[in-house]
């Protein structure tokens, strides 16, 4: 008798253990599962988003969101979907604060993400990238890559009740007997609990990411071999939560340009006269920018057709620029295409008419290379 008691008692021990030890991620259901199914107890948000002002630069394919605790220091949760018009947020009772971007971070090859355990500090930047022709003047300065197209947006103060995680609970309870009675038969749930969302938003991404066009003038074309160049001094990156630019500075190359000819009085084609064109996605203009010409330079180096004859010139567009961070995708023309700056600076004087080399007739040449020993790369040009 006393040895069934012994055994009777252990068996309890043993069991009363196991079922302690038993958490919501267990195998093993004694019935208490369902009862923790929410730990820690939360309570799904829904967060709309509507990209209508990012669609017409660029269309995502996926997004992410990253939230933050706004009365802890929590580390913040990272949320990322395929679905673009919202994101499922399941949140305890608190405060929250959140953005979006397009795409996940792995994603960008010429953008790089920091201080991402920051809700205020969080922003993205331009990585940084080799020239083997120019050399930034400034040494706060670095030269930069062009960043691809990102769309921000942010909301603060998500509130989350505990109101709203009781009702996440029972209406969760409420289905168990008939979810568990599907299992008990299909060895599956054939319909999850469902839950009321409490929605939010919508966050309204746009761009980050400005474009110029610019638009180097020129007379004698026919002497023009070859052009690089460079905007000093943009915004290396942005904050992520204000979408407001940072204050540490980039220079942006440029090697690859287009001839865009002037026309005559009768419309032919004016082969003497016209403009090289490049176009520059960039962050815009550091934080604190005042408008001044000074504060950015459009710096331009053409090589001539003899091959020999390099020419300099700096243009101070500073104030041209001025209004660059304005831009955001949203502008658009008559045919629905977004609205970018341009840029339009003129050489002070024609091109001298020097011999093309080898006697041919020179003009714009593609896969230049031979800008002597300092270029080394070959040079898209047309």
């Amino acid at each position: 008798m006393k040895l069934c008691k012994k055994i009777a008692a252990s068996v309890f021990i043993v069991f009363s253990v196991l079922i302690s030890a038993v958490s919501c991620e267990a195998d093993l259901d004694f019935g208490f599962k369902d009862l923790c199914f929410y730990h820690p107890h939360t309570a799904p948000v829904k967060l709309n988003v509507d990209w209508s002002g990012f669609r017409n630069v660029e269309i995502p394919t996926g997004m992410t969101s990253y939230v933050w605790s706004a009365s802890s220091d929590k580390q913040p949760t990272r949320f990322i979907t395929h679905t673009l018009n919202y994101i499922t947020l399941n949140l305890e009772a608190d405060y929250y604060h959140a953005f979006v971007f397009n795409q996940t971070e792995t994603e960008y090859s010429t953008i790089e993400f920091h201080n991402l355990d920051n809700f205020d500090k969080a922003e993205a930047r331009v990585i940084e990238v080799k020239s083997n022709w120019y050399s930034t003047k400034q040494p706060v300065s670095k030269v930069g890559a062009e960043p691809e197209w990102l769309a921000i947006d942010c909301i603060k103060n998500i509130e989350v009740t505990e109101e709203m995680v009781a009702k996440a609970e029972a209406e969760y309870l409420a289905t168990l007997p008939e979810a568990n009675r599907q299992l008990r038969h299909n060895d599956k749930r054939t319909k999850e609990p469902t839950k009321s969302q409490n929605e939010v938003g919508p966050l309204l991404p746009k761009s980050i990411i400005k474009n110029l066009d610019l638009y180097v003038h020129l007379e004698n074309l026919p002497y023009l071999r070859s052009a690089l160049g460079a905007v000093e001094d943009m915004a290396e990156g942005c904050y992520i939560s204000s979408r407001t630019q940072t204050e540490n500075l980039v220079t942006h190359t440029m090697g690859s340009w287009d001839v865009v000819y002037d026309h005559t009085e009768s419309g032919a084609v004016d082969m003497m006269k016209g403009a090289i064109k490049a176009s520059l996605s960039t962050f815009g203009l550091p934080a604190g920018h005042q408008g001044k010409p000074e504060e950015n330079n459009l710096y331009i180096k053409l090589l001539l057709v003899d091959n020999e004859t390099i020419l300099e010139h700096d243009f101070p567009i500073g104030d041209i620029i001025a209004d660059l961070n304005s831009y955001d995708g949203t502008q658009l023309d008559q045919n629905g295409k977004p609205i970018w700056p341009e840029i339009h600076v003129y050489w002070p004087e024609p091109l001298p008419e020097v011999e093309p080399v080898g006697g041919g007739q020179g003009g714009f040449d593609v896969g230049v290379n031979d800008w002597g020993d300092e270029i080394e790369m070959i040079l898209p040009m047309l």
